[in-house]
């Protein structure tokens, strides 16, 4: 039987969107048509039943699926492999030896050799190309905004112009309403990337009654954490997902290591919020500085 501090913390969890994964992962390009979901449900299944791409993906094996399978030149599946590479937990130190390694590279064997060292966690970096779609949309919004120009089209004043400018600037990577937005959206293809092949429909969707497993949710630390209420510890998903009331809302199996992937989508659903650290709240709650815009008052007068 739940106790009611159980209940209530329960219902004050909150999970959201980490910024990093958007602010510095998700290219500030139109992404390619080959990583629309109908390529990554393929690769997913590819990856799980290859040797050598599960549960970590090497740069030989991903230039393989990105060159051969996905015709990417070869530089642009570098760049989304360094990319997601740069969004892991690297001391400086340890940046620093790596850019000089790649730095000393004098030829294409020296430099394959190189990359050949670098590996990521296969599931996460399935999540990572997916949210390349983030500005997909971001510029499809943008591009629909642009009318042709006619006779009765007043010339934009340059308040006009700054403020469309910023507007479509903040759609884009730095916006964490956005962020959340797209996770609201696209959280059930998010998942199904996660389900092992054999719980997938031949159409490559998880099946109604699929489940799965801790690991798999894990890799979503990656775009989501949260607390079991404000002012707590921030902690990765896959942990608040498994403590007290919350295990029995997303059906947590401590024997099978895993939820239903229905209850699961319910639970996280309910409990996305944004960010409390992005820059929304960040504005929303902090105060104007007196001393700062005197400050700038005065040099404008100067």
């Amino acid at each position: 039987m739940t106790s009611p501090t159980e209940h209530m913390e329960a219902d004050s969890v909150s999970i959201w969107p980490r910024m990093e994964p958007f602010l510095l992962g998700a290219l500030q390009v139109a992404p390619s048509s080959k990583l629309s979901l109908h390529y990554l449900r393929k690769m997913a299944i590819y990856v799980r039943t290859r040797d050598g791409c599960f549960p970590v993906l090497g740069w030989p094996m991903w230039r393989h699926i990105a060159c051969g399978k996905l015709q990417f030149p070869e530089d642009h599946a570098w760049l989304y492999f360094e990319t997601f590479d740069l969004l892991n937990g690297h001391t400086p130190e340890e940046r620093l030896e790596w850019a000089e390694c790649l730095s000393q590279c004098s030829t294409k064997d020296e430099l394959d050799q190189q990359r050949n060292k670098l590996s990521v966690d296969t599931l996460q970096f399935l999540l990572f190309l997916y949210i390349q779609q983030l500005n997909r949309a971001s510029l499809r919004t943008s591009l629909i905004g642009e009318e042709w120009p006619s006779h009765r089209t007043r010339c934009p004043s340059p308040s006009d112009r700054e403020a469309k400018t910023s507007s479509q600037n903040k759609v884009l990577n730095w916006d964490d309403q956005a962020h959340l937005s797209f996770v609201q959206s696209h959280l059930a293809e998010l998942l199904e990337l996660l389900v092992e092949p054999g719980q997938l429909s031949q159409s490559g969707h998880a099946l109604r009654d699929c489940q799965i497993s801790l690991e798999a949710v894990r890799s979503l630390g990656l775009l989501l954490e949260g607390s079991l209420s404000p002012g707590r510890e921030v902690q990765p998903v896959h942990k608040l997902l498994t403590k007290g009331l919350l295990q029995i809302r997303t059906g947590y199996s401590p024997l099978s290591h895993a939820f239903p992937l229905h209850q699961l989508l319910s639970c996280l659903h309910q409990s996305l919020t944004l960010n409390p650290f992005g820059i929304t709240a960040c504005l929303s709650s902090g105060k104007k500085l007196a001393w700062a815009q005197q400050g700038m008052l005065q040099i404008i007068a100067e």
